[in-house]
C-alpha cells in the first residue's frame, strides 16, 4: 500500500544507517559513500519494484481505496512517476537522517523512528481491514463486492514472493554492513 511503501522506504533508510553505525561514525566519505550505494541497490532491485508491481496489478488493494476512484493506475498518468519519485526522496531521506543520527551517536534515536514507522504501518494495515485486507477497485469496494485478498491465489503468490525477496535481501545487505564495519574494531 502506497500510504505505507513510502514510510517503510524512510525506514530502511534508517536500518542501513543503523548497519552501517561503525562506518558512519568514522566520518570517512568512502564508508558513507559505499553504504549509500549499497542502499540504493537494496531499494533499486529489492524494494522499489514490489510497490509497482501492486500499483499495476492490485491498484484498488495498493491505495486501500481511498483517494482514487479509478480501477485501474492508468487512469492517472502522473500517479507512477509522482510516485517514484516521492518513494525515492523518502528512502534517500531515511538514509541521510539515519547517517546523521548515527554520526552524532543518536543510534536509539534512529531506532525509534524506524520502529515508529514500523509500528505505524502495522496500525495501518490491522486497523482498517476491511480496505487493507480487500483487493478489487475502489468501485467494487464502494458496492461492498471486493474480494478479500486470501481469494486470489496470484496475489498471495506475489505477496508472498516479495515479502520473502524483501527481507531475505534486506537480512543480506544488514548483515553485509554489519561484518564491514566489525573489522573497524579490531
Amino acid at each position: 500500500m502506497v500510504q505505507i511503501d513510502v514510510p517503510i522506504a524512510f525506514a530502511i533508510g534508517n536500518i542501513f544507517a543503523d548497519a552501517a553505525q561503525k562506518q558512519l561514525q568514522t566520518g570517512r566519505p568512502e564508508y558513507y559513500y559505499h553504504t549509500f550505494s549499497q542502499y540504493l541497490l537494496f531499494q533499486i532491485f529489492f524494494f522499489s519494484w514490489i510497490p509497482v508491481y501492486f500499483l499495476l496489478n492490485y491498484f484498488g488493494w495498493e491505495t486501500t481505496h481511498r483517494w482514487w476512484y479509478e480501477s485501474s493506475v492508468t487512469a492517472y498518468p502522473l500517479f507512477m512517476p509522482v510516485f517514484m519519485v516521492v518513494f525515492f526522496l523518502a528512502a534517500n531521506g531515511g538514509f541521510l537522517l539515519g547517517a546523521s543520527l548515527v554520526k552524532k551517536g543518536r543510534v536509539q534515536l534512529n531506532r525509534i523512528v524506524y520502529i515508529a514507522l514500523f509500528a505505524y504501518a502495522a496500525v495501518w494495515i490491522f486497523s482498517q481491514p476491511g480496505r487493507t485486507f480487500r483487493l478489487g477497485s475502489y468501485a467494487e469496494w464502494n458496492a461492498g463486492s471486493a474480494p478479500w485478498f486470501y481469494q486470489d491465489p496470484k496475489f498471495i503468490l506475489m505477496l508472498l514472493v516479495s515479502l520473502v525477496i524483501w527481507g531475505v535481501a534486506l537480512v543480506v545487505f544488514v548483515r553485509r554492513l554489519q561484518q564491514e564495519g566489525r573489522h573497524l574494531d579490531t
